[in-house]
């Protein structure tokens, strides 16, 4: 068995589709540059996780894990996501779900796992972390699964971050790369784009507010059906027309069409003051299109350019605002092993 792994793997962001794939429609995704690291190497009787992001460390023996498996499945199979979302408030839970899987799958071995990410809250941190950790504990075994494998495993620490059943489409981007579509009941699709989508990413400083939003509009929904679901098919009616633009390489389509994803998704109440400023200064600096992206209620927005004068001019504008702006290349490789040792 190899001594040590290094693992990483890309952040994402959504261009089409949040919320609305969690509920089986069209999602458009691609990886980003921004990468989580994490390195595995043998333990001796227990599982220690230690993450420089979080400022956590924590170790459980074979038996606490299995414990703690084994309640966060009861919890699953009697869709109390309440439960769960409880559990997850100790952040290094969804983690140690995550080895608690692959202990399922290969038998309990001692292990040190150390986390180090660059990706900002909302775009797909903790998805990477997850497919990172699956990937590098199990080339540690000497256990090759496939991608599905290794997404499907890292999709179910979503669940515990979550707080509820996320769609997938975080844990398939990061796993897989590049760009993809993804449907709940169709799978994940590649995209062959060939043409370069000048993105900006913006940081709200807000909290990721996943956890609350994904199980606010699920109870909406409930609440008011015809009125969720209405908009809830605008948002897919939108995608499948961003992708199209995408197909016919149309940035100012796409552009457009990212904005009007925002007006609409924002009639479920999930936008933050801050999330609608973000897109007012991209909008009023005649950016092409500009939308929150991954779970709303804080984290991220990206805004569409034109070409790279306009993403200096908008750089500069988001700075003056106190807005922390980047540039990001999109489209990079999946979860890959960067290091044996």
């Amino acid at each position: 068995m190899t001594a040590t792994i290094r693992v990483s793997a890309p952040g994402k962001v959504i261009l089409f589709g949040e919320h609305a794939v969690v509920h089986g429609k069209l999602g458009i995704a691609t990886s980003i540059d921004k990468r989580a690291y994490v390195t595995v190497s043998g333990g001796n009787e227990e599982v220690t996780i230690e993450s420089k992001n979080l400022n956590l460390k924590k170790s459980l023996l074979e038996e606490e894990l299995l414990v703690l498996r084994n309640e966060i499945e009861k919890l699953k199979a009697k869709k109390d996501f309440e439960g769960i979302k409880e559990m997850g408030k100790d952040k290094l839970m969804p983690s140690f779900f995550v080895v608690a899987k692959l202990t399922e799958k290969f038998g309990f071995h001692g292990l040190n796992v150390y986390i180090d990410s660059e990706i900002p809250k909302n775009l797909g941190s903790s998805s990477s972390v997850f497919s990172a950790i699956v990937l590098g504990v199990s080339t540690l075994l000497e256990k090759e699964l496939s991608k599905e494998d290794i997404s499907k495993i890292a999709n179910e620490g979503d669940v515990v971050a979550h707080g509820g059943p996320p769609s997938g489409i975080d844990a398939s981007t990061v796993t897989y790369g590049g760009y993809l579509k993804y449907q709940k009941n169709k799978g994940i699709e590649p995209l062959d784009i060939n043409f370069k989508i000048p993105l900006l990413i913006i940081d709200s400083e807000e909290p990721a507010g996943t956890d609350k939003t994904v199980p606010y509009i699920n109870k909406l929904k409930e609440e008011k059906p015809s009125f969720v679901e209405g908009v809830l098919d605008r948002l897919d009616e939108i995608s499948h027309s961003g992708f199209d633009a995408m197909n016919r390489g149309n940035l100012e389509d796409m552009g457009r069409l990212m904005t009007d994803y925002y007006w609409e998704l924002r009639k479920l109440n999930i936008s933050t003051a801050k999330l609608d400023e973000i897109v007012q200064i991209a909008l009023g600096n005649y950016a092409l299109g500009a939308k929150p992206t991954g779970g709303w209620g804080g984290g991220c927005c990206i805004v569409l350019t034109k070409d790279k004068e306009q993403e200096k001019k908008l750089l500069t504008a988001f700075k003056k605002s106190g807005f922390r702006a980047f540039q990001t290349r999109l489209g990079l490789e999946g979860v890959r092993i960067e290091k044996r040792i």
